[in-house]
C-alpha cells in the first residue's frame, strides 16, 4: 500500500498546506522511502530553500536528518521531535496502516525557543558566507515545545481520520 492509495496527491498537498497555515513550518508528507509525496515545498524561512537547493547541504543536513527521523518514527511507532543539524525543530509523525509503515507527516524550519541557526554547519555544507546565513536567518520564527506537541496531536488526529476506512476494512476482513 502507498500513501496515494489513501488519498490522491491533491489531498496530500491540501493537508501539507493546512499544516503550513496552522503551524508556519515547512510541512511535508514523506513516503516510506523518504521522498516527498507531493514534491511541493512550502517555506517558512529564507534559509531552508537555499539548503535544499544545494546538493552538498541537502546531503549533509536534510537527507540524514530525514533518514534518522523516519527510522526512529518507524522503529518506535511514535512521533519524533528534535532538532536537525542546522538547529531547526523537526517533527515526524509515523503513518502506519494495519501494521505497515507508509511514511511520515510533519515539518521543520522553525527554531526552538532560545535556539539559533547552526551557522557553522550551514556555512560548511552550503558554502555561503556566515554573514549571508545570519542575514537570511533574521526573522525565523520559534516554536515552543507545547506548540510542537499541539502540531503532533493535530497530525495524529488528521491521520487517524484519513486512515480509519483502511483500518476498519482490515478489521472486517479479519472477522
Amino acid at each position: 500500500m502507498q500513501l496515494t492509495d489513501i488519498m490522491d496527491l491533491d489531498a496530500w498537498e491540501e493537508f501539507e498546506k493546512e499544516l503550513f497555515d496552522r503551524f508556519s513550518m515547512n510541512c511535508t508528507v514523506y513516503n516510506d522511502q523518504g521522498m516527498s509525496v507531493t514534491g511541493k515545498p512550502n517555506w517558512c524561512n529564507r534559509l531552508c530553500p537555499e539548503i535544499k537547493a544545494n546538493k552538498n547541504s541537502l546531503a549533509a543536513i536534510c537527507a540524514p536528518g530525514n533518514q534518522y527521523f523516519m527510522a526512529e518514527a518507524k522503529k518506535t511507532r511514535k512521533p519524533v521531535m528534535d532538532e536537525c543539524d542546522a538547529g531547526f525543530i523537526k517533527i515526524a509523525v509515523p503513518i502506519f496502516v494495519n501494521g505497515e509503515f507508509l511514511g511520515t507527516a510533519g515539518g521543520c524550519g522553525l527554531l526552538p525557543e532560545g535556539g539559533e541557526v547552526e551557522a557553522f554547519v550551514v556555512e560548511k555544507s552550503l558554502g555561503m558566507a556566515e554573514e549571508e546565513i545570519l542575514e537570511r536567518s533574521k526573522g525565523i520564527q520559534t516554536m515552543s515545545t507545547d506548540r510542537a506537541e499541539q502540531m503532533i496531536a493535530f497530525i495524529e488526529k488528521e491521520l487517524s481520520r484519513f486512515l480509519r476506512p483502511y483500518q476498519e476494512k482490515a478489521l472486517k476482513s479479519a472477522s
